[in-house]
């Protein structure tokens, strides 16, 4: 198999697992740096929610080619919902740039509030936000 099947392969099963969990579409965004050997590539992988359209980083990884990455992030995503050490946490958010001040709401599955914090706040500047986070009780 050609190794731009594979990647294509692999990011349908990672936009399939998603969807089928959350109904979030997925986005691959990939960085390459010529200067790193170990870890030329590395993936940010975002969800969009179907809901209210909001992107946020779900996960990273580095590695030494797309297929690398994916195969990081596919065992990533498998495995994640089976460790104890993570938590369901809801984010109540309004963009204070957005004339409507909306709250929405979304769900992060991670260690702890500062993970979902970092999440929450990629590629976003914190000042822009109204942000209050509760860990979900176990069920």
């Amino acid at each position: 198999m050609r190794k731009k099947d594979r990647r294509f392969d692999l990011e349908g099963e990672i936009i399939t697992l998603i969807f089928e969990d959350n109904r979030n579409t997925v986005h691959f965004d990939y960085h390459v740096d010529i200067d790193d050997v170990d870890y030329s590539i590395m993936l940010d992988l975002y969800t969009r929610n179907a809901r209210n359209g909001a992107i946020f980083l779900l996960h990273q990884t580095r590695g030494t080619s797309s297929v690398d990455v994916l195969n990081k992030m596919l065992g990533y995503l498998q495995s994640q919902h089976l460790t104890e050490e993570k938590s369901s946490y809801t984010v109540k958010w309004i963009n204070r740039t957005d004339t409507s001040k909306t709250e929405h709401v979304s769900y992060f599955y991670e260690a702890s509030e500062q993970d979902v914090r970092s999440k929450f706040f990629y590629n976003r500047r914190d000042q822009d936000y109204l942000v209050t986070i509760e860990k979900n009780p176990l069920s």
